[in-house]
């Protein structure tokens, strides 16, 4: 086998090593079936589909984020296309003589529109999330009209489902704001109910990434192995649905 040296932040090597112990596996296995998957995703046809192809990870300054945000208003105002939820005259006035004047304990107010960036490995988990329900429905769909009900699982849909996050939670939050833009620019559109009025606009009231994590941890493996088996599979068995939907803590099998 070939091998190849790498180097990552401090912060990234601990969270492999820690997510590779709590699978039990050695750190190479990890990286190697985590690099595998990343693969096998990209080249599954519409699953991993609606990722970004740019793989760079690129960072950006508050400062920088802020300018590329004025840059972009000001386009829009020359096109006749800024809305009024993003002017305040007001507060435009304001800045300026803050600015003007120097009043360097009024600067951080500049950046009050300017949240906490969401890290690659974030946007990264909310990919996978909505890939494994990608693959749960598109199986289940395979299975014929009564898809369902060939799932030995209480409730199966209602585990089946993204249910959205917890508005409550501070991570969870984040991660649905930027789950909620993925469906409004019609990437992994078909969770675009999940968003909707009736589903409370994605908000659980419970936290979900727990489940969503432990649910990925048997997903992945066998995602991994129905597409590089001999004869590559595309979709999932009622067996490979029910090992998923069961990982989550709250379900149970049908009958229980």
């Amino acid at each position: 086998m070939a091998t190849i040296t790498i180097r990552l932040k401090d912060e990234t090597r601990n969270r492999i090593a820690a997510a590779a112990d709590a699978r039990g596996v050695p750190l190479s296995d990890y990286v190697r079936e985590a690099l595998e998957l990343h693969l096998t995703l990209e080249q599954a046809g519409e699953i991993g589909a609606d990722r970004p192809h740019n793989e760079e990870d690129v960072s950006l300054t508050p400062y920088q984020r802020k300018v590329l945000q004025l840059l972009h208003r000001n386009l829009l105002a020359t096109q006749g296309g800024l809305t009024e939820s993003y002017y305040n005259d007001e507060q435009e006035v304001r800045s300026i003589q803050i600015l003007e004047s120097g009043f360097a304990g009024e600067y951080a107010g500049e950046f009050a529109d300017i949240s906490e960036p969401l890290t690659r490995s974030e946007c990264e988990l909310v990919w996978d999330i909505f890939d494994m329900f990608r693959v749960i429905q598109a199986s289940v769909r395979e299975l014929g009209k009564d898809g369902w009900n060939q799932i030995s699982v209480k409730d199966a849909e209602f585990h089946g489902t993204f249910r959205g996050f917890d508005f409550n939670d501070s991570d969870e939050i984040r991660l649905a704001n930027y789950a909620e833009h993925l469906v409004k620019t019609n990437r992994w559109a078909e969770q675009k109910n999940a968003f909707s009025r009736e589903n409370e606009g994605g908000n659980s009231h419970t936290q979900m990434l727990p489940t969503y994590r432990a649910m990925l941890r048997v997903f992945k493996p066998l995602w991994r192995r129905a597409i590089r088996g001999s004869i590559p599979q595309h979709y999932f068995s009622a067996k490979d649905i029910e090992e998923v939907l069961l990982a989550a803590p709250s379900a149970q099998p049908a009958g229980a």
